[in-house]
């Protein structure tokens, strides 16, 4: 149907899914060009000597860029069906569903204060500072924030663990100075409650000022406390930073549900399933006459090609590689690979060694499709021409 196909289009261009797709390019950057526009503004606005308030000109782009926003987040609540993960749902669960994500509410409330103002009586300023939520719609455009999500969510457990020894540190801390200062600053150490709130400063290497131990013996506690306090921070920090750079350095643009669903052989799989494969893959990308796989290299990812033209030189015969190929290490081969160039600027996606073996471990079905691609070779490589589809049927591997 002409809705379907349309509605199917529209996704597309939002969620940038389709590599090379200038119109989706284009739709990206101008959207962020508006964020940046309404929230510059919002912040200029807030300068007495401007008068911004009172000009034309700024009301018609505020005007402007919450039409924008408002038509995109409709869009975005029609299209919401198209999602790989809401396929299987009715139209109006999958829209119900999309409304409570999280990127679904920051839109809503980049939108709210200002519709809400056309019929209800506001403070403009108020209202002006509310605009600054739009910033947080830049999250769904950068690789940056997506990767500091995926950091944070892979180090949960660690985090949360730092976030214990940091809590006992606070009580330690807070029922020493009140066991030390309770008598001469009962005002200010007289309880525990009381005294965690210079514990907390001070473990945070915040410091205030406002409370301080007085008594020599507290003040030992103190400098312990702050000792402490770079320790109990450096913790979090290193185990973030690492987290970042690691991924950072795997993930050269946000992978999602629609890219590996038109992939083969993942084209047919359940949205749950795809929902487990997508923490699999790394992202990669390569600018032109860089070099993929190494001459003498031994494989060690599988790569499926999303953008680009690349180039592998075999020793019979040369193969050039498309959007939609796949080449590198696959389940059942292994040892080198002939050299593979990129001939344009190129994207891929790329399965680390260890995380194909947990593939042929978790998902058979999965891995017996490499396999068998493994099995047909073109040129005598690790290579099998493949075409990207987009399938009307999902199926769950069994």
């Amino acid at each position: 149907m002409m809705v379907t196909r349309v509605r199917q289009r529209l996704f597309d261009i939002l969620e940038r899914d389709l590599p090379g797709d200038i119109v989706a390019d284009l739709v990206h950057y101008f959207l962020i060009a508006i964020v940046l526009m309404s929230v510059t503004g919002a912040v200029l606005a807030t300068v007495p000597a401007l008068e911004l308030y009172d000009k034309i000109w700024f009301s018609a782009c505020e005007q402007v860029a919450l039409a924008v926003f408002v038509l995109e987040y409709l869009i975005r609540l029609w299209v919401a069906p198209e999602h790989p993960m809401r396929r299987h749902l009715p139209a109006w669960r999958a829209r119900l569903s999309y409304i409570t994500t999280p990127a679904a509410i920051i839109d809503l409330f980049a939108v709210a204060p200002a519709v809400v103002s056309l019929a209800f009586p506001m403070d403009v300023r108020a209202l002006l500072v509310l605009r600054l939520l739009r910033f947080l719609k830049l999250a769904r455009y950068s690789s940056g924030f997506n990767a500091l999500y995926l950091a944070v969510k892979r180090e949960r457990f660690a985090l949360l663990a730092c976030l214990v020894i940091l809590g006992t540190g606070v009580l330690l801390a807070a029922t020493a100075m009140y066991l030390v200062e309770r008598t001469v600053q009962p005002d200010k150490f007289g309880s525990i409650p009381d005294a965690m709130w210079w514990a907390i400063t001070t473990l945070t290497t915040v410091g205030y000022g406002d409370v301080v131990p007085i008594t020599a013996v507290g003040r030992l506690v103190g400098a312990a406390t702050m000792v402490a306090g770079l320790v109990m921070l450096a913790l979090p920090i290193a185990i973030i930073a690492s987290s970042f750079s690691e991924v950072i350095s795997k993930h050269n643009f946000v992978v999602t549900f629609s890219m590996v669903s038109r992939l083969p052989p993942f084209s047919d799989l359940d949205a749950r399933i795809l929902g487990d494969l997508l923490p699999l893959f790394n992202s990669r990308s390569f600018d032109r006459g860089r070099q993929v796989v190494r001459p003498g290299e031994r494989a060690r990812h599988m790569f499926v090609v999303l953008e680009g033209e690349l180039e592998s030189t075999g020793t019979e015969k040369t193969v050039r590689l498309g959007a939609g190929d796949v080449f590198g290490l696959l389940p059942g081969l292994d040892g080198d690979i002939p050299p593979v160039r990129a001939l344009t600027k190129t994207k891929v996606l790329a399965i680390e060694e260890d995380e194909l073996h947990m593939l042929k471990l978790r998902y058979p079905l999965i891995s017996a499709r490499l396999e068998e691609m493994a099995r047909r070779p073109t040129g005598g490589v690790h290579l099998r021409r493949t075409r990207a589809v987009t399938p009307r049927r999902r199926q769950t591997p069994g």
